[in-house]
């Protein structure tokens, strides 16, 4: 049985990296009051999560327009990135949605348990069908944020992911601050 954690609506919301290129560790942190929630993901699921939030983003407007948009962005309380802090569990499904009453945007990060590993366990051949919280192990954060603070998070995500080390233009591998062997120099 999964342990759910919800953010309703979260205070701050922000996605970004500790630690020198190369090094880094991706976090996606969420503030409630005096409630910290940090979950490890991977760097290629914060970017792909900057570009799908800012597409789902642009389509919500277009469907839902915003009568009048907040312009309430990250909570500077959480700095120009991701703050130290222990990750509850590393989020190996993300997941975006919205609750059109009130206007947020849901943010669900998944731990997952051993039964994800089969795709027939969770459903994955019936896409309209979402895993039953009863049905997966581990933990689930579930983040209602405002349209603003979900592309602020996307943006500093998209942000943290390019502020890497750069690539050689020769084998388009990260190159080292010490140094760079290119295998094609070989």
């Amino acid at each position: 049985m999964a342990e759910v954690i919800e953010f309703d609506p979260v205070d701050a919301l922000h996605a970004g990296a500790l630690g020198l290129p190369g090094q880094r560790t991706f976090m996606i942190q969420a503030r409630k009051g005096n409630a910290t929630l940090s979950v490890l993901v991977e760097k290629e699921q914060v970017a792909l999560l900057a570009t799908e939030a800012t597409s789902f983003l642009d389509r919500l407007a277009r469907e839902f327009p915003e009568a009048r948009p907040d312009e309430r962005l990250a909570e500077p309380s959480l700095g120009a990135g991701v703050h130290e802090d222990v990750p509850l569990f590393r989020a190996r499904m993300i997941g975006l949605g919205f609750d059109v009453e009130r206007g947020l945007v849901l943010l669900e990060l998944r731990e997952a348990g051993d039964e994800a590993d089969d795709p027939d366990e969770l459903g994955a051949d019936e896409p309209d069908d979402e895993p039953d919280d009863d049905d997966v192990d581990g933990h689930i954060a579930r983040f209602y944020a405002t349209r603003a603070q979900v592309r602020a998070m996307a943006l500093s995500g998209a942000t943290a992911v390019a502020s890497g080390r750069p690539e050689c233009p020769l084998c388009e591998l990260p190159m080292d601050p010490d140094g760079h062997r290119c295998p094609r120099l070989n």
